[in-house]
């Protein structure tokens, strides 16, 4: 079947071959691999955060704004407008445990981790009008954090509950990653410990000298007792019924986030995992609504007010949105 043909009727199509040089990859690779371990600020949003360095580094935009990748986009989802509004870097150390079943019928509300603010408003809701492509910066094997999907699962809503963060696949248990108190407290100060969630004051007040590192994640843990994520509710799978997808550096892959999908856990032999996904939206597309208001907070804690949307396929535009 055709690229087209699979996106349609499986929820994905790829992995496609890599179009950048090797040496643009491990470029990329690199930078991620120093932002990880240095967690600087993101300009745009005054925190560490791994999300749309694409509005920051060149070298990343251009590639995820390529001629190349760009006619494959149009090609595999029919598009005639699009416009890149996110990039995520999505990291997998050996030991990572497994990101749960997830599906998102593309408001991108921050529901995963608990919230509930709406980052797209399409023209049309009937319709596909939002993709994303998940592209592999490093080789990425069954064995290293594999993406998995279950084929045609697009077509339904799978049922969906509220359960503790930490029960949740959006929580990424931080003893595996953080060994010092000083890398612990340094890292809730600034964000940069559990993604998405807001962990400046878990240790305010806290007299660092009292507590052993394991009494600090305790305390870490009590905090997040109290935040609430979605997870999918447990369904049965056939034979068959689903498809990993290795790759290499460079390769990508390209879904409709309404088709069930996971990385599995990596093995403690592994190699660290780095991935970049990249999300588009029909040009017409209202992204960041609340842009209009004060209130540009979104669902997982950013300040939005200096986003910007790049537009990489024709001309048909919401003049609503803020655009580089």
């Amino acid at each position: 079947m055709t690229p087209r043909e699979s996106l349609a009727t499986q929820g994905f199509a790829g992995p496609f071959p890599r179009f950048a040089s090797p040496e643009v990859i491990a470029e990329l690779a690199a930078f991620f691999a120093d932002l990880l371990e240095r967690q600087p600020e993101q300009p745009l949003y005054g925190r560490y955060s791994v999300r749309d360095w694409h509005l920051i580094n060149e070298t990343l935009r251009d590639v995820m704004t390529a001629p190349e990748l760009v006619s494959t986009l149009a090609e595999v989802t029919g598009a005639d407008s699009l416009v890149l509004w996110r990039t995520k870097l999505f990291e997998k150390f050996p030991g990572d445990g497994a990101i749960d079943w997830h599906q998102e019928y593309g408001y991108f509300d921050g529901e995963e981790v608990g919230g509930h603010r709406p980052a797209l408003f399409p023209l049309n809701h009937s319709g596909q009008w939002d993709w994303t492509l998940w592209m592999a910066l490093t080789d990425v094997s069954e064995d290293d954090g594999v993406m998995e999907f279950v084929k045609g699962s697009q077509q339904a809503q799978y049922p969906k509950r509220m359960v503790r963060l930490s029960e949740s696949g959006a929580y990424v248990d931080p003893r595996n990653r953080v060994r010092t108190k000083e890398e612990l407290l340094s890292r809730a100060a600034n964000n940069s410990l559990i993604l998405d969630i807001d962990t400046r004051r878990v240790f305010e007040g806290v007299d660092a000298d009292k507590y052993t590192l394991d009494e600090l994640f305790d305390q870490l843990e009590t905090h997040c007792e109290d935040l609430l994520a979605v997870v999918t509710e447990p369904f049965e799978l056939e034979p068959g019924a689903t498809q990993t997808v290795p790759m290499k550096a460079g390769e990508y892959i390209i879904f409709t986030e309404r088709c069930m999908h996971r990385s599995r856990a990596s093995l403690p032999t592994a190699k660290p995992r780095l991935a970049i996904n990249g999300r588009y939206t029909l040009g017409d597309t209202w992204v960041y609504p609340q842009r209009t208001t004060r209130d540009t907070v979104d669902g997982s804690n950013l300040d939005i007010s200096k986003h910007r949307c790049v537009p990489v396929l024709g001309d048909r535009l919401n003049p609503d949105n803020a655009y580089l």
